[in-house]
């Protein structure tokens, strides 16, 4: 008996008969001179006939079987499936991922990998017990966790000297995640809500000598620090205050409101760079900023496919710079939203809350934390708010605050801010 060949297509190898489907939602990966680059792409094929988008560029071209050539920022690309992915190689104009831009043709390696889509029901929300930690932010740590915008995670944080009820880790600054977050690219910006920030023990530990970086040398030489100070705290949740465990007689009725906050929030930084989880950079990190709380949204830089967003160094209140090098160190029950803006990024974490659009400068000194924070904020005003360079300086000249959050560690930060309440009329 004679099979017709369309039932042996239909019984034995239906791919190969029709061709792999280059049709959807892609992430293309780009590699060639430098670090590899990222692009969004959306394909369609009629006819043998490629035509869609990749990254903010148009892009056509044909497709046969599990072969593709493609035409797109002024390159050729050729191809083919494997798998599931397509993968090949070609030229691109320089830029290659997000738009190209250069006047050069690059030799590049490429590959699609199909987009995620978050699961059918929304967006969800999921319990995360840390039973690890990472001392570094670094693209090289595996994600403990893999989310999509939209979702909530409910977890908690360790104190800086890795504690909660136990010890848990060696100290400095401890941090829980990464969190991988589906179709977050290197160019966009991560956005996270702090939900809930709340403290989940009854102590706190803080440092008991000012941090000479943060003094004169004359005072450092002149001070006079007791060995067997006590700076632990005891911390009364119903009330919503802390006091010094076992204060000294002047001390005995000082109190401060509980007001917690996280020290450090992170995306991985670029490339191969790792930095410690007591540094702080672009990326975010130890920024150590009292505004980081409850109620709160963070803009960070992505530099990483999924982000990979860390956070850690739990507290139970800090004075601006916590200038004691630590302050009422403590763990925390976090919950927090993620969220994807594609395609644009500012060069430092920028913050609001109800009160307050925030912008951190960080760097080596206080005058160029200034500096990248006030110009990040004038921009930030320019962009959401569409006022020109005459009105953004009018309005800062007159409702500007700065605040310094950190001056003890690896660089400085130094925060513009300008109030909501000035903005309502824009």
């Amino acid at each position: 008996m004679k099979t017709c060949l369309p039932l042996l297509c239909l019984l034995l190898a239906p791919a190969l008969c029709r061709g792999a489907d280059l049709n959807g939602d892609w992430i293309a990966e780009i590699n060639g001179p430098g670090d590899p680059q990222y692009a969004r792409v959306s394909l369609q094929v009629s006819a043998g006939k490629v035509s869609g988008s990749w990254g903010g560029a148009k892009v056509e071209g044909t497709a046969e079987g599990d072969q593709v050539t493609l035409s797109v920022l002024r390159g050729s690309l050729e191809g083919k499936a494997v798998s599931d992915t397509w993968t090949g190689q070609g030229t691109l104009a320089g830029g290659r991922g997000r738009g190209g831009g250069g006047t050069t043709l690059q030799n590049v390696m490429w590959k699609l990998t199909r987009a995620s889509h978050p699961p059918a029901g929304g967006p969800r929300t999921v319990d995360f017990d840390p039973k690890g930690f990472s001392g570094y932010y670094s693209a090289a740590i595996p994600p403990v966790l893999h989310v999509f915008a939209g979702d909530t995670i409910r977890t908690r944080t360790y104190d800086a000297g890795g504690k909660d009820h136990d010890v848990r880790s060696p100290g400095a600054n401890p941090e829980t995640g990464p969190f991988y977050i589906e179709g977050a690219l290197p160019g966009d910006t991560l956005v996270v809500k702090l939900n809930k920030v709340r403290v989940n023990r009854d102590t706190a530990r803080q440092g008991n000598r000012i941090n000479g970086r943060t003094v004169t040398p004359q005072f450092v030489a002149a001070a006079k620090y007791a060995d067997a100070f006590d700076s632990e705290w005891k911390l009364d949740l119903a009330k919503g205050t802390a006091m010094l465990a076992h204060p000294t007689e002047r001390m005995k009725n000082f109190t401060v409101p509980i007001l917690p906050m996280i020290g450090c929030l992170a995306t991985a930084p670029a490339g191969n760079l790792s930095y410690r989880a007591t540094d702080l950079g672009p990326y975010g990190g130890n920024m150590d900023y009292n505004q980081m709380g409850e109620g709160a949204t963070l803009y960070l830089p992505v530099f990483q496919p999924g982000a990979l967003f860390f956070l850690g160094d739990g507290h139970a209140a800090m004075g601006d710079g916590e200038l004691t090098g630590s302050a009422l160190e403590t763990s925390l029950d976090v919950e927090f939203t993620v969220t994807v803006q594609p395609g644009f990024a500012t060069a430092n974490p920028r913050l609001e809350n109800a009160g307050y659009l925030m912008s951190m400068g960080i760097a080596g000194s206080v005058a160029d934390s200034i500096q990248l924070a006030t110009a990040q904020l004038a921009t930030w005003l320019k962009t959401d708010y569409k006022l020109d360079d005459n009105e953004v300086a009018v309005l800062l000249g007159a409702v500007l605050k700065y605040d310094i959050t950190e001056m003890v560690d690896s660089q400085f930060n130094v925060v513009a801010k300008v109030p909501k309440s000035a903005l309502a009329g824009f």
